[in-house]
């Protein structure tokens, strides 16, 4: 009968190359380690950080979903002339968010009657030396209704 399981060597093995591997993981994170991430440990950091995106990507898709909303039709344009389009202010700070600055702005999209909306959502990130500013956007195109 044989005996099942693994051998010294073989465990030996794979304890070097999950070594090698953790110690790969650990060099990259260290050379990424501007910002926020080398302030605090890693793991506050990369929450901290998460926290601040993901509250600004819901407060871009808000906006837009309110832009989106807006009566958009052929000879009837709500958003000329202007940046940032009639009802839409840029909001410094957001309300309720004092970290969150948002602003929409409007052109003309790359076909007729349409419009590329573009929400664009700052904040700023606390850092031990201080703070840094980061910013995402996110664009849709918005088509006339006849």
């Amino acid at each position: 009968m044989r005996d099942r399981g693994f051998t010294l060597v073989e465990v030996l093995i794979a304890l070097a190359i999950l070594t090698i591997a953790l110690l790969g993981v650990a060099a990259t994170t260290a050379l990424q380690g501007g910002g926020i991430a080398g302030t605090f440990p890693f793991g506050q950091a990369a929450v901290t950080r998460g926290y601040y995106l993901s509250t600004a990507t819901m407060l871009a898709q808000d906006r837009l979903e309110q832009v989106k909303r807006v009566q958009y039709r052929v000879g009837a344009d709500p958003f000329a002339p202007g940046n940032p389009p009639l009802g839409f202010t840029d909001e410094t700070p957001v309300n309720g968010f004092p970290n969150f600055n948002r602003q929409v702005r409007v052109v003309d999209g790359p076909a007729a009657d349409t419009k590329r909306v573009t929400v664009t959502v700052a904040f700023t990130l606390p850092t031990e030396r201080g703070a840094n500013q980061e910013s995402m956007n996110i664009s849709t195109l918005v088509a006339a209704r006849p």
